[in-house]
């Protein structure tokens, strides 16, 4: 037979194992949901830096290759802080990169915006012997659209869209040159390589 103190002891014990349960629940729900949020970013800032890179090293300055170049630092040290299970510090530094590329994006898109304008009205000029051309004009007035809506999505929360409108206007500019025979000039290869989300000269 089990003795009164015995009972105790273990009626001590099991309120003992569950108040210590009772604490470590909220504990491992939170380490948890950081373990969640950190891959979420880590995945999400691996895939997007990569992207970023095309645009950066194409037609970024001085100050944008440094800011790139600080933002792969922060792709790094949070890499390792994830590896060393300490979730809270890389979620803040994936925070940091993301405040990085996103003034990298706003930077990069006025400058693809200016760049685009020069180009749509460069082959405009040179196959205005060719706008009666039906394709023709209807080429350039698709990059002179899609142009217009990148001017406007400068201002808007997500600049980003504003390169992607860019690439799409001078691809119909570009694409002119083909329907009447002609090879685009050189001084438009790295557009066309940009265009395609490559390097150019890699």
């Amino acid at each position: 037979m089990f003795s009164k103190r015995g009972n105790v002891h273990r009626k001590r014990t099991g309120f003992m194992t569950l108040a210590v349960l009772a604490m470590l629940v909220p504990a491992m729900t939170v380490y948890a949901s950081d373990l969640s949020d950190a891959t979420h970013l880590r995945e999400r800032c691996e895939k997007e830096i990569k992207a970023l890179e095309v645009p950066v090293r194409n037609f970024g300055d001085a100050s944008d290759l440094a800011s790139f170049a600080e933002a792969e630092k922060q792709i790094r040290l949070g890499k390792v802080k994830f590896i060393q299970t300490k979730y809270q510090e890389a979620i803040v530094i994936y925070n940091d990169y993301l405040k990085i590329q996103a003034a990298l994006y706003r930077s990069l898109a006025k400058k693809y915006v200016e760049r685009t304008e020069k180009l749509v009205d460069g082959v405009g000029v040179d196959l205005v012997d060719h706008v009666d051309d039906q394709k023709v004009e209807k080429y350039m007035q698709m990059a002179s659209q899609n142009l217009k809506d990148a001017k406007t999505a400068l201002d808007s929360p997500h600049p980003k869209g504003a390169i992607d409108l860019c690439r799409t206007a001078k691809n119909y500019a570009l694409s002119a040159y083909k329907l009447v025979g002609k090879a685009a000039p050189a001084e438009y290869d790295r557009d066309a390589v940009d265009n395609g989300n490559s390097v150019y000269g890699k």
